[in-house]
């Protein structure tokens, strides 16, 4: 079934010789009658391909999927961070057991939404179901999409990276980058490329620059324009601090082994709100963690002799992987020093100097996972305890601890039957990013 966004063909009404009655009773046997004009015959619009899919423009209709609302055109052009792509895939996957294989329930509809901040959900595409596709990078206002065409539940992180032409559908090979994965994305159109050996490309709108030295993403400032990196394989803490900041804009670099005399082995620990990195660092000289700033275009680290990046001995902890606003930083939650010491599950917020537990609205006794920050939010996905590959979107605004879904589980179908509900692999949503 589809349900088509298509303008309603209004009938012309008869109308009267004149556009008046005659007032007189008397018969006049000379008058002729003047036949109604008729409506022309609806012409149906043309609102799928020759496969039956939904063409742009329109949405649609079934069980497995939310509603949602036709794009307008130019739609991509107003996006801004905050803004999600979604596919939609639903399947269940079929389960070897002991006694034989149990068969899932095959995907029949494949859909890209594109959803704001605020929850509205708007469809760009259908596609092929039997052509998958895994959403890798997309930011603001960009009309491509990299995706990897992949089986959403069992993908290989390095397959090869293409481009979703978010306006026909139209899938095409990223020759320039064979052989790399995206690892990172930036506000303006700015991506950091990683081979599995190390090896590392900086993408700016396109224009490609690679490295002379092996760095790893690691994370993304809170204004989206800087980069933090770190060295892969061995090094000379001598001759480098193990990390780096990138300036995606101008290519700049900024190796912290080179703003301190004294060799230390550092790791990224906290973004700040003017872009500025507080480090932990080893000083094995004087056998101690330190913490040190380093802001955009820093010449010098400056220590900051107030901060500690070491975890109580008592009591609760969150690690501040994610920052989202002044003073509020979210990550893993440990209540005590022993659960430390074992993978974490929890995640929580730090702010006014303390520590919470963060849990979705639709985990049920599941796990929440942060995705992102943005906007002063966080983005999260969501999974049930019956069934880990299950997600749900949202978005948390910290400022009044409200939720708000940006993509539900699936409405009713066999994704929401038995099999998924026993823990057969299954996918409703099966990939979404969001704009930095």
């Amino acid at each position: 079934m589809r349900l088509w966004a298509a303008a309603a063909v209004v009938g012309a009404a008869a109308i009267g010789l004149g556009g008046c009655t005659p007032t007189s009773t008397d018969p006049s046997p000379s008058a002729s009658v003047i036949p109604a004009v008729e409506s022309p015959a609806p012409v149906p619009s043309v609102t799928t391909d020759a496969e039956g899919r939904a063409l742009p423009g329109f949405v649609t209709e079934h069980p497995e999927l939310p509603p949602a609302l036709p794009a307008p055109d130019g739609i991509l052009d107003t996006t801004a961070a905050g803004w999600s792509l979604q596919a939609y895939r639903p399947e269940v996957a079929p389960v070897v057991l002991v006694s034989g294989i149990t068969p899932g329930f095959e995907p029949t509809v494949q859909v890209v939404y594109l959803v704001s901040p605020e929850g509205r959900r708007y469809q760009l595409l259908e596609l092929d179901p039997s052509v998958p596709i895994v959403i890798q990078s997309w930011t603001a206002r960009e009309a491509v999409a990299y995706v990897s065409t992949c089986e959403p539940l069992d993908c290989d992180p390095n397959s090869p990276v293409q481009t979703l032409d978010l306006l026909t559908g139209e899938i095409a090979p990223v020759e320039a980058v064979e052989g790399l994965h995206i690892s990172a994305t930036l506000a303006g159109s700015y991506r950091w490329w990683e081979q599995p050996s190390g090896g590392s490309v900086l993408d700016s709108r396109g224009s490609l620059r690679p490295l002379t030295q092996r760095w790893a993403a690691h994370s993304v400032s809170p204004s989206g324009k800087y980069l933090a990196v770190e060295r892969v394989g061995s090094f000379n803490t001598v001759a480098s601090a193990g990390m780096a900041i990138v300036d995606p804009s101008t290519g700049a670099l900024i190796d912290l082994g080179r703003l301190w005399s004294e060799p230390l082995s550092c790791e990224p620990f906290r973004w700040r709100v003017d872009d500025a990195l507080d480090v932990h660092c080893w000083d094995d000289s004087r056998e101690m963690w330190r913490v040190f700033t380093v802001g955009p275009g820093a010449t010098v680290m400056k220590e900051n002799k107030a901060a500690s990046a070491t975890p109580p001995e008592e009591g609760p902890w969150v690690e501040p992987d994610f920052f989202v606003t002044e003073g509020v930083w979210a990550g893993p939650y440990s209540a005590d020093a022993g659960e430390r010491r074992r993978p974490v599950a929890t995640i929580g917020l730090a702010r006014n100097a303390g520590f919470e537990v963060l849990t979705a609205p639709d985990a049920v006794a599941g796990t929440t996972r942060i995705v992102t920050s943005v906007g002063g939010s966080l983005y999260l996905e969501a999974s049930p305890a019956h069934n880990p590959t299950l997600v749900s979107a949202w978005r948390f605004d910290p400022s009044t601890d409200e939720w708000t879904e940006l993509a539900p589980l699936p409405p009713t179908g066999p994704t929401r039957g038995f099999l998924a509900g026993e823990g057969s692999p299954a996918s409703g949503m099966s990939s979404w990013v969001v704009a930095p």
